[in-house]
């Protein structure tokens, strides 16, 4: 029976250990193919309430235009003490887009190639792309998206802000100064440059839109058209009025279906009064239905001392009007300036129009393409097969956006909820930069875990208590199985 019992003993053992043995080799196997999909498939989960360790979408929109490889080679010493943070901003780059290939050099242990680089002070970062090269000076996202930017646009879009009339300048000790615009406008990647039509007889094709920014007095009839022939030629406009003034633009818009008013809108209601608004700030919480304002649902806006813009029923048929924002139910428009000094503000039915107005408004013209002379001559040539053909014409399209208020992006207003989020957007769509229309996140502040006393204890109780029990009872009951075996 010795020898039975013995070979008994032995098959357990072999068995115990084949299948002890194939369970490690199982999951080796699975860590291996894990760790190969990893490397093939990452993802990642941003479990931040504001997102702060990821991307901002704009970055992401950008870094997505990335086509071909681009190299990030950061220059970081040993003892920098935003070291390890630049570091995973970096591998937030490289896990958005596997083109792009992040190396850490340190300047002091490697002189020669931080000098051959262009190197000057710690935290300096190259990118190379398609042999091109940019250096950011600091390892933060802003200088980094800048670089990328720059490196896939060589020439950067000009936007033209029209001067000569009185329009919001860019000195930030003028009353209403445009400077954050102009500013925040350069951060986007384009060349923010001046224009004056009395000057130059046309706007230059190389403007991918004209601003004007509040015109104090009314155009010259060559100014309006050298504007209509930009636009003719494809061109965007952006124009935001005051109140009480059209700055010579009344026949202008008309023809394209804005209808300006000489009201004034205002507005009271609870939003208002909860945000301290006066009168004379209407709310805008109803955006139209597009690309600018599609991630706007649940963000206000604030228009002080704004104009309503009537829209005509009747269009000609190669112009569309979209309305981008509109004021409340509570609002009212008033003529006239009178009552501004005198304080009625009170709404008369007889007198005064009740809202909703529209507050911006976006036209499109379709421009059909010209016949090349090649088109125009040679129809005696024609094949007859090529007479059932339709022509076929590209057409372009000419934009104008039309706010009838100025002061929501000015330096008092820009950074006020989503005002400056609505005039980048729309200055992106005329420039023809959709992937930086976005909600641009706000300053990320650290954000303190504050525990009431009842989830202090309960976390205490959790990893003190708890856990290390449910350890001690799983090996206590272990031991005593296998003892059983015995």
């Amino acid at each position: 029976m010795a020898p039975r019992k013995l070979a008994d003993t032995t098959r357990r053992k072999l068995l115990l250990g084949s299948g002890s043995a194939a369970s490690v080799v199982m999951v080796l196997a699975i860590l291996i193919v894990l760790a190969m999909l990893g490397e093939r498939y990452s993802w990642r989960w941003d479990a931040t309430a504001d997102r702060s360790q990821s991307l901002s979408k704009i970055t992401q929109n950008i870094v997505a235009g990335v086509q071909e490889p681009l190299t990030i080679t950061a220059f970081l010493p040993e003892g920098q003490a935003d070291r390890q943070a630049a570091k995973e901003l970096l591998n937030n780059y490289q896990h958005q887009n596997r083109l792009i290939t992040v190396k850490i050099v340190d300047p002091e242990r490697n002189p020669a190639e931080a000098q051959q680089a262009g190197y000057r002070l710690p935290g300096n970062i190259l990118l190379e792309y398609q042999g091109r090269r940019q250096m950011a000076n600091s390892p933060s996202e802003e200088n980094l998206t800048d670089a990328i930017r720059k490196l896939l646009n060589p020439r950067p879009k000009i936007v033209a802000f029209l001067t000569g009339h009185g329009e919001r300048g860019a000195k930030e000790t003028e009353p209403g100064s445009f400077s954050l615009a102009r500013q925040a406008l350069g951060n986007e990647g384009f060349d923010v440059q001046d224009l004056n039509l009395l000057t130059n007889p046309q706007v230059p094709a190389e403007a991918v839109a004209v601003i004007l920014a509040g015109p104090e007095k009314p155009l010259f009839p060559n100014e309006v058209k050298a504007l209509q022939d930009y636009l003719n030629r494809g061109g965007r406009v952006l124009v935001l009025l005051e109140p009480h003034k059209d700055a010579g633009l009344k026949d202008f818009l008309a023809g394209f279906g804005i209808v300006l008013d000489d009201r004034l809108i205002l507005d009271d209601n609870q939003v208002s009064r909860a945000l301290g608004a006066s009168l004379t700030m209407p709310l805008v919480i109803q955006y139209g239905n597009h690309r600018i304002t599609q991630e706007f649902s649940n963000l206000v806006t604030i228009f002080p001392m704004a104009r309503p813009l009537f829209l005509a029923k009747e269009l000609p048929a190669d112009i569309r009007l979209t309305p981008l924002a509109m004021t409340t139910k509570t609002s009212w428009a008033k003529a006239g300036q009178d009552w501004l000094k005198q304080g009625k503000a009170d709404f008369h039915p007889d007198q005064d129009l009740k809202g909703p107005f529209t507050l911006a408004v976006l036209a499109e013209k379709r421009l059909p393409q010209k016949a090349t002379p090649e088109q125009q001559g040679g129809q005696e040539a024609a094949k007859p097969e090529a007479e059932t053909k339709p022509a076929s014409k590209e057409e372009k399209t000419a934009y104008l956006a039309v706010f009838g208020n100025v002061r929501f992006a000015d330096n008092n207003y820009f950074n006020l909820s989503a005002n400056g989020d609505f005039f980048l957007n729309t200055v992106n769509f005329l420039a023809d930069e959709g992937r930086q229309i976005t909600i641009r996140s706000t300053e990320k502040k650290t954000q303190p875990l504050l525990l009431t006393g009842y989830q202090g204890w309960g976390l205490l109780l959790v990893c003190l208590v708890f856990i290390p029990l449910a350890i001690i009872i799983v090996g206590v009951s272990a031991y005593l199985r296998r003892r059983a075996r015995r």
